[in-house]
């Protein structure tokens, strides 16, 4: 039989468990669970809907032409893939989910490698959009089918094994079937590199080429003043929503990790960055959301196949 014990010294204690036991959070008040049910529930309802309809709008573009609307297919699904495992979260805060001790560690990475996916999918469009505008030429190798495909297979991979990597190094002290519930790492200078690699060097990435590509749109005569308005306003906005929606939940662990690096980390942190965690991970789900109705806003073509399907129903 397996099991695990995670410390008292833990964010949230939890009790040993084994194969087909109940698993839950402690410590957690009953206000604090009802919000976040409420908030998950919400979200993977509307996000499946939502993000649903966004791919079937998408998939005309997808067949007529190569290029973005593949990597926003990836995107998408990155968002499904979230939204799917937002119910188990909520069975784990109403003490409900009956799991085995494998896959609890399956449904805590569900998350983790679908907001990580759709982080490096956006950063990767970026580049595109910037290869775009600057080579032309270029641009149309990289819309090539096999391009897109291996592309994607190759952040899907790439994502997914820094992802278990990382969840075996801290196996013995690992965050207990749903993310949200977090403990103290055992080796808190790898929580630290984790977080500030899908966070605020993304961050980074995005402020760098999205300025590139306004900057370059501005200095073309042949592109109207109003698209290029139209366009940093799209970049500034992504920037804006992936900086408030997914970054300060990786604020909250680095500042922990940082705590525990200098020997400061008292009990009376712990308790404050109890809810600041759950709260910041609760508002980076509103992203499954965010992401569809994005795409619906900025794009014509998705908003008018969209409305017919109103239209005929």
């Amino acid at each position: 039989m397996m099991s695990m014990n995670i410390t008292q010294s833990s964010f949230l204690t939890h009790d040993s468990f084994s194969s087909g036991q109940i698993l839950s959070c402690s410590n957690i008040s009953e206000t604090t669970v009802i919000c976040l049910s409420c908030i998950y529930i919400v979200n993977s309802v509307l996000g499946l809907a939502l993000n649903i309809l966004v791919l079937w709008a998408i998939l005309p573009e997808v067949k007529s032409s190569h290029g973005l609307p593949n990597y926003v297919i990836s995107l998408l699904c990155a968002a499904l893939m979230e939204c799917l495992s937002l119910p188990f979260g909520v069975a784990y805060l109403l003490d409900s989910l009956e799991v085995s001790y494998l896959g609890c560690h399956f449904l805590s990475l569900m998350p983790k490698i679908a907001q990580r996916a759709g982080t490096a999918f956006i950063m990767w469009m970026f580049v595109l959009r910037y290869v775009a505008v600057t080579h032309p030429l270029k641009y149309q190798r990289f819309c090539s089918g096999w391009v897109c495909g291996s592309v994607s297979i190759t952040l899907w991979l790439t994502v997914t094994a820094i992802t278990v990597t990382e969840q075996v190094l801290t196996i013995d002290n690992s965050n207990l079937c749903f993310p949200y519930c977090r403990v103290i790492p055992g080796w808190p200078l790898t929580d630290l590199i984790f977080s500030i690699l899908f966070s605020h060097l993304p961050l980074i990435h995005l402020c760098i080429f999205g300025h590139l590509i306004s900057s370059t749109l501005k200095n073309s005569p042949s592109v109207p003043t109003e698209q290029h308005k139209r366009i940093s306003r799209l970049i500034f906005l992504v920037v804006l929503i992936f900086g408030v929606m997914f970054c300060p939940m990786h604020v909250v662990l680095e500042y922990q990790s940082i705590l525990i690096l200098l020997d400061q980390f008292t009990y009376q942190v712990k308790q404050k960055l109890i809810l600041s965690y759950q709260l910041t991970f609760a508002l980076n789900s509103v992203s499954v959301v965010i992401i569809p109705f994005f795409y619906v806003f900025s794009s014509r073509a998705i908003k008018k196949r969209l409305m017919g399907l109103i239209k005929a129903s």
